[in-house]
């Protein structure tokens, strides 16, 4: 990548700024590199590697942003962009009705590597290739002649974000992420019934080397056929318990976006004005943590050079905190929570979630389900909407068990479900201790696309509406 001397560059266009006396000015450069394979049903689908790199350039004029880019590494290019930048941000000051005021954040100044054994990006294409076939081919076999379609992926990608402004930061931060997927449809006559199974972490091609077909596409492959033979899901209210997959997607979807604090202050989060209030049962607490080792959505410095943290939204059932850049975090008058991310250089510092999780309780699963005489645990989360304004979600399970008597049943299929989300957590009845966070994707908005992960432990909730078949 062509990271080499951009530090010492950045510090240059900083000083240039400083000479200028702007309010407030942030030169970042970022540089990619990732490759990307995708087989379907035996054959290459999709193959590819790329790689960017670039600066961009926000500055602070008269309390308004002006924001310019380039992909030259050449310094003559870079201070074209300052003088872009501080031409757009006269213009907008004319158009703008409150000023843009920056919370005071620490000054640091350090370099981040990324953690990883093998680096993805020294692979050869044949070898990654021969890896994600062996997982499909593994699949296929299993499923037999009930398999109706086999998709594998395969990604990695390297990244560096440079940051330094005109208060002093100065912070390089490396990550390396690889993630595998394998999706499976298999067929019994006009049914058909679809499992997934992905696996996404920061380090590098030492994951896929440690996961076996057996533990991956294989057990893909054994609940799709598993689900061929489960009746429809019931339509109805019933009481019911949320798989950690269900609980990552219902967190993301329903609470982490109304916590974004640019959200809140757009009028676009349910969760305006309720600031220290009740918006949960008290076994509910939510955080979002940038912090977690490894975790798919972890960085150690934002795209604002703010530190990564572990953010406090939901603490026993109360509405703690919003997630925060520096402009938003002024504007609330509180301390900024590192939550500012760009996705590239080609974008502006955003609010955006990163590990976003609902924490471990005491109760074992068994102790949840033991006082249902019917109902159901929610299983396989694939997909969700939330409608942020309105608070309402839809969530589609790809499986359930149907609980009997306080005793796990029989399996069921085609499960979604939707509701309110605050009369949801207000109706939760307990969180179990056993806990995962094996959600990794990539979080949509304002046209970036960010990673991120998501999950928590079982939750158990008094009612739930569940579509399915009567």
């Amino acid at each position: 990548m062509k990271e080499a001397g951009m530090g010492p560059q950045l510090e240059r266009l900083r000083d240039e700024a400083l000479r200028r006396r702007l309010e407030f000015a942030e030169a970042r450069f970022a540089a990619a590199r990732s490759s990307g394979i995708m087989l379907q049903d035996g054959r290459a689908d999709r193959m590819g590697a790329g790689e960017r790199a670039g600066m961009g350039v926000r500055v602070l004029v008269n309390g308004a942003w002006g924001f310019a880019t380039t992909e030259s590494t050449e310094f003559s290019d870079w201070l074209s962009c300052l003088d872009a930048a501080v031409d757009m941000a006269k213009v907008s000051a004319m158009r703008t009705g409150e000023p843009v005021v920056l919370a005071e954040a620490p000054v640091v100044v350090d370099e981040v590597k990324a953690c990883f054994e093998v680096d993805p990006t020294t692979i050869p294409l044949e070898r990654k290739l021969a890896a994600v076939r062996g997982y499909e081919e593994a699949s296929a076999c299993r499923a037999g002649e009930r398999v109706a379609n086999v998709i594998t992926g395969y990604s990695d990608g390297r990244q560096l974000e440079m940051v330094c402004n005109t208060r002093g930061t100065l912070v390089s931060s490396e990550s390396v992420r690889v993630m595998i997927w394998h999706t499976i449809t298999a067929r019994d006559g006009s049914i058909r019934q679809r499992a997934r199974e992905h696996r996404g972490r920061q380090g590098g091609w030492e994951l896929v080397e440690a996961i076996p077909a057996a533990d991956f596409s294989v057990k893909a492959a054994e609940r799709a056929l598993s689900l061929l033979s489960a009746p429809p899901a019931p339509a109805g209210k019933f009481p019911a318990i949320f798989h950690p997959s269900i609980t990552g997607l219902l967190v993301h979807e329903a609470i982490g976006h109304n916590a974004e604090a640019d959200l809140v202050l757009a009028g676009q989060s349910i969760l305006e004005g309720k600031l220290g209030t009740k918006v949960a049962a008290e076994c509910i607490s939510i955080i979002d943590d940038s912090t977690i080792p490894g975790s798919w959505g972890s960085y150690a410095y934002d795209s604002e050079g703010v530190p990564g943290q572990k953010r406090v939204l939901v603490e026993n059932g109360v509405l703690k905190g919003f997630l925060h850049s520096l402009e938003t975090a002024a504007r609330m008058g509180v301390p900024p929570g590192g939550s500012a991310r760009a996705d590239g250089f080609m974008h502006r510092p955003i609010v955006r979630m990163s590990n976003t999780l609902i924490q471990p309780g005491q109760a074992s699963l068994q102790e949840l389900i033991r006082d249902i005489d019917l109902g159901i645990v929610l299983r396989g989360g694939q997909w969700g909407y939330v409608w942020c304004e309105k608070g309402q979600y839809t969530c589609h399970a790809g499986e359930g068990v149907m609980i009997r008597g306080g005793q796990l049943a029989e399996q069921v299929r085609d499960v979604s479900i939707s509701g309110m989300t605050l009369d949801t957590l207000a109706n939760a009845l307990g969180v179990s201790r056993d806990f995962e966070l094996e959600m990794p994707g990539t979080c949509g908005k304002s046209g970036q696309s960010m990673p991120v992960n998501g999950g928590g432990p079982y939750v158990k909730v008094t009612e739930i509406v569940v579509g399915g078949q009567a």
